[in-house]
């Protein structure tokens, strides 16, 4: 029996409509969500690990962290994802772009002010 929510059953609309549907694997679409959160986060670690060990103090530390995240997630979606992020996470650029960026941000302050802490002040 033919599912009637389906659409099989052959009419001239029904193909020109699934043609331009898009057919995407949720498991798929966890998984890459999951690699980018981790590239994110381990990206705050060592950020923070190159500000405080370069010595940045106030706004310029904030800039190497906003540098450093956008060039992270550029290089992604270029040699990754060859700019088609919808295809890979079917999110919009900008939230791309500041998904997770308060987390990634606590973990950039908190390796910064260690190895800032480390360096110049023991």
């Amino acid at each position: 029996m033919i599912d009637p929510m389906a659409d099989l059953g052959g009419s001239a609309n029904a193909s020109n409509e699934t043609d331009s549907k898009e057919v995407f694997d949720p498991i798929l679409l966890n998984s890459n969500l999951q690699r980018i959160d981790k590239i994110r986060s381990l990206m705050g670690i060592i950020s923070g690990c190159v500000a405080g060990i370069f010595g940045l103090t106030g706004i310029s530390g904030l800039v190497c962290f906003v540098i450093l995240h956008f060039f992270v997630l550029v290089s992604i979606a270029a040699f990754k994802m060859n700019f088609q992020l919808k295809a890979h996470t079917r999110q919009s650029w900008l939230s791309y772009l500041t998904a997770n960026l308060q987390q990634s941000a606590l973990s950039f302050m908190l390796f910064w002010t260690l190895f800032y802490g480390v360096v110049y002040l023991y």
